[in-house]
This record gives C-alpha cells, structure tokens and sequence, in this order.
C-alpha cells in the first residue's frame, strides 16, 4: 500500500473576486521508503500541495489518502490525530520552544500523544527524546536551549521532533532555505541517511540542486505536474519517467 495517494486533487482560492485554482488535478502515489522532492517556481503550487499532505487543508475535490485513509472523512480530532501521529513536519524556520531545551522540545509532540497512548510515561517520553536526538547526532546537546545551538543543530533537533513518533511520513519544507551551505549539505546528508533507514521523505524546495538530492523528483507548474523522474539510484545512474 502507499504511504499516500493523490487522485486528481485540486484547491482554489478566492482573491479579488477572481478564482485561482493552485492545484489542478494533481495525482501521485508515494510508496513507503520514498525520497520525493517537490519543485517548482514561486506560485506552482508547490506549498499549497504540501498544505494538503499535511492535512493542514483539504482539496476541493479529488481524494487524498495517508496511510489508506481518506483525509476528507475525517473529523478535526481525527485530522489532529493524524497530524501528530501520522505526519512528521520540518520547516524552514525550526519553530522551537526558544526557553526548553532540545530535549524538552522534541518531547513535544509525545506529550500531546498522552491521551491517545497512556503508556507515554514521563520516563518513556524522555527515553524516546533522547533516542531521537541520538538519531541526529545531537546525544551532547540534549540540554541546550535554542539560542546555544547553531543553525545546523537546531533544524537537527526539529528533524528529531519530527521523528520521535515513529511517522509513516516526514515532511520537509524548504529546510535548508535558513542554513549556510555547509549546513544546509549536512542536513540533506542526514535526510538521506534517514531514508536509507527506511524514513519516507517529501521535501519541498524551489531550488532544482537541492531537489537532486532526492531519489525522485516532482516538477510542478500552474498548479499541475509537469514532470515526474525517479532515479533508480540517488546520484547516479539513469532517469526513468516514474507512473503517476
């Protein structure tokens, strides 16, 4: 089964009286073990798309299904539910806790899994933190705070939080857009250790050298998909045109 699966997905909006439809029949499937990125120029769509994986807002038509399960019959508990245990997020700006530490701040999203997993002790929590951080390479930063951290190490600690919950799928927007190149290198290194690991990736970026870094690329314009290459090896070897 597919991690996700897109069926002719569209999503308008309203400006200035006029309808402008940013997704416009969109389909895709992405299996499990995937590194997908999604690119495209300012305006194609492209953050809009990764709205509707995010179960952040749901199409207007067609029908997205994560993990088997239809987004737009579930209920706004569901969607939260799913969003937490379901959906790792990574973004371009961290969005850390600035006064928790990295552990405390990876922890996060196992706390709000408390009522729908009783067994989340506060000893299990943090055994999970912490294998987490370990996971990134951050084992010796588990105490410092946001501000003691460099710019590489705090979107370390947002891809462990991303990852403290076992998701079926890892969502990266832009993620190196706020790193400096050296940094930036290290974290696509990392997300290809992950998916070699077995982590399912999407990652959207305008930039086409980034988007190389993963094993299939997604190229979008005026809402649609223009073109669709899986590389049969990351790095090397041949392009092949992946079935949508």
């Amino acid at each position: 089964m597919a991690v996700i699966e897109l069926q002719d997905i569209t999503k308008e909006f309203v400006m200035g009286g006029e309808t402008l439809r940013a997704l416009d029949g969109v389909s895709f499937k992405v299996e499990a073990g995937e590194f997908v990125a999604i690119t495209g120029p300012s305006g194609c769509g492209k953050s809009t798309l990764m709205n509707v994986l995010g179960l952040l807002d749901l199409p207007h038509s067609g029908q997205y299904l994560l993990d088997g399960r239809p987004s737009q019959s579930l209920t706004d508990d569901e969607l939260a539910g799913m969003r937490n245990s379901k959906i790792g997020f990574v973004f371009q700006s961290f969005h850390l806790l600035p006064r928790a530490t990295a552990l405390r701040n990876v922890e996060m999203p196992l706390v709000y899994a408390v009522g729908d997993q009783p067994d989340l002790t506060a000893e299990r929590r943090r055994t999970l933190a912490q294998a987490a951080l370990e996971k990134v390479g951050l084992q010796d930063r588990m105490n410092h705070k946001p501000n003691e951290l460099s710019g590489g190490q705090r979107q370390r600690v947002a891809i462990a939080r991303a990852l403290v919950n076992s998701p079926k799928l890892l969502l990266a927007d832009e993620p190196t857009g706020n790193l400096d190149s050296r940094s930036g290198k290290d974290i696509l290194k990392l997300f290809q250790e992950l998916n070699a690991s077995g982590v399912t990736i999407i990652m959207v970026t305008h930039d086409p050298s980034i988007a190389d870094q993963a094993s299939r690329v997604i190229s979008m314009r005026d809402g649609r998909i223009k073109e669709d290459i899986r590389k049969k090896t990351p790095h090397m070897g041949e392009l092949s045109r992946a079935p949508t």
